[in-house]
């Protein structure tokens, strides 16, 4: 079996993805911003959530990745970066999903994760850096999806496309 990472062209990986023969799975952007952040590299909008739909119309299985957008869906940004960053901007960008977490009582991180296990995936890699990082993300998992009416809540603190014409 092969897979591809799925964060280029979307139009052209969408194509693929109906294509025999067909990867047995595709990395897909999983997070609340449908950002790939500093990872981009065409113009155009990413369209994550397209091609995960494509995956699942054609049998393909979804690995999510960036479920915390590289930083940017956490309580602070862990390294420096230029303010014009993409993860700086998508930082900034989540500032009513981190007061959110704050009213939930759960930090970023762990709704981010939450959420990105709330789309149609079949399993989240995840980019952690230590111990701590791993036990929020297992404990993310254990507590299992978003129900609608919080996913919805979620939802409400993006404006996802202002984010596409951004780019």
């Amino acid at each position: 079996a092969w897979g591809l990472t799925g964060i280029g062209h979307p139009d052209t990986i969408i194509k693929l993805l109906g294509e025999r023969p067909a990867p047995a799975a595709v990395q897909c952007i999983a997070n609340l911003l449908d950002s790939p952040g500093g990872l981009k590299f065409f113009d155009g909008p990413a369209k994550p959530r397209a091609v995960i739909a494509a995956a699942r119309a054609n049998g393909i299985g979804v690995m999510g990745i960036r479920a915390v957008q590289a930083g940017a869906l956490t309580s602070e940004i862990d390294r420096p970066l230029p303010e014009n960053h993409p993860e700086m901007r998508d930082y900034e960008r989540a500032a009513a999903f981190r007061r959110l977490a704050a009213d939930l009582g759960v930090t970023p991180a762990f709704l981010a994760h939450r959420y990105a296990l709330s789309l149609d995936i079949d399993t989240l890699v995840l980019g952690v850096k230590n111990r701590r990082e791993l036990a929020e993300c297992v404990a993310a998992a254990k507590a299992g999806s978003l129900p609608a009416e919080l996913l919805a809540r979620v939802d409400q603190t993006v404006n996802r496309n202002a984010y596409q014409t951004e780019w």
